[in-house]
């Protein structure tokens, strides 16, 4: 190691020489010498910029992976890998910079410790001698930090010089000051030495300081990166610089200092260069910060509302049935077998909801007592804490994440209400191995069921075939109702929210084609879409102003329009099921990439309906067809009877309980409980 840093040493003292013979003067020649590494390695903060800027776009679709993968952290690696060669983007690039620093470092160190060999090109036999002669005269052993600068000292007090050192030398050495506004730079800062040289890491850490103020403004990484992050990074740099202009001689850490000072600058040039606002959607990440912070705000405006109702969640003894919502658009999945509930038993209803807005609270039947618990300090050792005798909820991965089974009772029925009715194998690996019981839609769920548990030897569950209670109710509300033949037909494009969806790969091409045509055509996004990407959907507003039968809705307490059009356009959402069961109308599938998040879904041999029931309760068009959408609209408006009969026949082959499941849920919630308080 000596060596490599003998000849960093040497290297960088060409340099360092070449700056003072220049300046004549030791401290600025440091800083000379400072910036000019900086103009060095310019090109490298360009490629950086570059490849920052690619981090910054990937991050989303990186925490997606995260959360696809969370139980395979293999393949996580894996599709990461890929994802940085798609985007070309190079993850050592970002500590490139800081790995070069080591080097030059190292090598200063060396030059500022033996500045009249590198700086003033004074032999080595020469020094040889002068450090001989230093030993014998003032009993120095040690090389130190200092000793170059000693000699000087000596020589200068009249002590004669040894014997084969040239007068030449001499000049040069008693001439050589490495004094920079009164600062020794050869001294190492100590409290029991010269307290001036103490500025050094005092000014070191305040560039430091100045740095990561610049980097939170200027850099694409920081900017990026939460409130939180940027504090403990500040922290630490200033820490480090104040510590290590401690340890080594002033002359390094005036490099340090102004090394900060320069990176200001450099990031400011960089960023003329290459605007990061030019590459980065700095609106969509400040929304997102926004919308953290307003999620944090309302916790705190509730945070004594949840402390209260954590510790009245508590207070109940002999606690029967909890349901646990996610939030406040899940009650409608709960709805239909709380009902049968409170109108056939007495047992109490403890309802857990993460939204403090949930409709539950303005429920006033006596039987429901809801809470509002949200944050992880509470819902945690809600669920660790448990004791009832059934859970109910439609949140899959129990035990995964956050959400636990109670270690207090092993004996609680935990039920897994599905909220929809697409495939349960299309579901994270292992996403219902927990729960005891499910309330199972229909009879594809259940094979599904059955073939994982076959596939992985898990523990075989309780399947109670009850229907899906949402499908029920949506067609009771749509048949109370009168629905008048639209004038135009009425198409409606309602995308998924996921990656590589409609909006994303093939919205306007819709339009275009579909604008052809005598329809009215809405585009009607997904709520969270609109949310993260509202100027995207302004954009579309703007563009198609002056078409008359295209409207981009994104006011959704508009709810009518879906189930009024006569054709339903979407990629993988749920709402195509919606849509088919309750109209008996045809929907058009986009091809796009299927949403899986288990990879081995393949392995129990089924296909899954959200894939194979496409073609029967509609048509499936591949993204290069798309030309020829609007003839296929027609056929399929030309047909719309028999549509109606197979997506009927459909709906009956595969769901069970039509007209029935909310009260077979209830029921045997009912009866679980009733036959457990025996």
């Amino acid at each position: 190691m000596s060596y490599i840093i003998n000849f960093l040493s040497w290297i960088l003292g060409y340099v360092m020489r070449g700056c003072y013979s220049l300046i004549g003067n030791y401290g600025l020649s440091i800083i000379l010498f400072t910036l000019l590494t900086k103009v060095i390695l310019f090109p490298l903060s360009i490629i950086t910029q570059k490849n920052s800027i690619k981090m910054v776009n990937l991050q989303p679709k990186l925490d997606e992976l995260k959360i696809k993968y969370i139980d395979n952290k293999d393949k996580y690696t894996d599709e990461q890998v890929a994802l940085y060669k798609k985007y070309k983007y190079n993850p050592f690039l970002d500590i490139l910079p800081l790995l070069l620093q080591i080097p030059i470092i190292l090598g200063l160190i060396g030059v500022i410790y033996r500045p009249l060999s590198y700086v003033l090109s004074v032999g080595s036999e020469t020094v040889s001698k002068l450090n001989s002669w230093l030993v014998n005269i003032v009993g120095i052993s040690d090389a130190g930090s200092t000793y170059q600068i000693t000699i000087a000292e000596k020589l200068r007090s009249g002590l004669k010089p040894p014997t084969g050192v040239s007068r030449s030398d001499i000049d040069c050495i008693l001439g050589f000051d490495m004094s920079f506004l009164g600062i020794d730079l050869g001294k190492t800062p100590s409290f029991k030495g010269d307290l001036i040289l103490l500025i050094i890491p005092l000014l070191a850490g305040l560039s430091a300081w100045l740095l990561c103020f610049a980097q939170n403004r200027l850099n694409v990484l920081q900017i990026a990166q939460g409130k939180l992050n940027r504090i403990i990074t500040t922290v630490i740099m200033v820490a480090f610089s104040t510590y290590f202009a401690c340890i080594v001689p002033c002359g390094v850490g005036l490099y340090w200092i102004f090394g900060n000072l320069f990176a200001i600058l450099l990031m400011a040039v960089t960023n003329l260069v290459i605007p990061p606002k030019k590459y980065v959607d700095y609106d969509k990440l400040l929304r997102m910060k926004q919308q953290k912070k307003i999620k944090e705000e309302e916790y705190r405006k509730h945070r004594k509302r949840e402390a209260a109702d954590y510790k009245r969640f508590f207070s109940n003894k002999d606690m029967q049935l909890m349901f646990y919502s996610e939030s406040n658009g899940f009650f409608k999945y709960f709805k239909g077998m709380i009902g049968y509930i409170c109108e056939h038993s007495d047992i109490v209803i403890h309802y857990v909801t993460s939204d403090p807005n949930d409709n539950i609270f303005s429920d006033e039947r006596p039987q429901i007592k809801p809470y509002y618990i949200a944050s992880d300090r509470y819902l945690i050792p809600l669920f660790m804490k448990l004791e009832c005798d059934m859970c109910v909820m439609t949140m899959p991965d129990l035990e995964k994440y956050h959400i636990k089974r109670s270690r207090v009772r092993k004996d609680i029925e935990y039920v897994f209400a599905c909220h929809g009715i697409g495939s349960i194998s299309l579901y994270r690996k292992g996403a219902l191995d927990w729960f005891d019981t499910i309330l199972c839609p229909g009879k594809d769920q259940f094979d599904e069921i059955r073939a994982y548990e076959k596939l992985y030897s898990t523990q075989e569950k309780l399947i109670v075939e009850t229907g899906y209670p949402l499908i029920d109710s949506m067609i009771e509300e749509y048949e109370s109702l009168e629905h008048p033949e639209n004038e135009k037909p009425q198409i409606m494009i309602a995308p998924s929210w996921q990656p590589e969806n409609i909006i994303e790969l093939c919205a306007e091409k819709l339009l275009d084609e579909l604008s052809k045509c005598d329809y009215k055509i809405i585009l009607r996004p997904h709520p969270q879409q609109v949310r993260h990407e509202p100027e995207r959907f302004e954009q579309l507003k703007e563009k198609y102003s002056s078409f008359d039968n295209i409207e981009i809705q994104t006011d959704f307490s508009v709810t009518n329009s879906v189930m009024e059009s006569d054709i339903l356009i979407t990629d993988w959402s749920d709402i195509s099921w919606e849509f088919a069961f309750v109209t008996k109308r045809p929907v058009v599938y986009i091809d796009t990439p299927m949403k899986i998040m288990n990879t081995d879904y393949e392995q129990i041999n089924i296909d899954p309906i959200n894939r194979s029931l496409r073609p029967l309760i509609g048509k499936v068009v591949a993204l290069d067809d798309l030309d020829s959408i609007s003839e296929i609209i027609e056929k399929m408006l030309s047909n719309k009877e028999q549509y109606s009969r197979s997506i009927d026949n459909v709906f009956h082959e595969h769901i069970y309980n039509i007209g029935k499941s909310a009260d077979l849920c209830g029921r045997y919630i009912i009866r679980s409980i009733n036959k457990k308080s025996r």
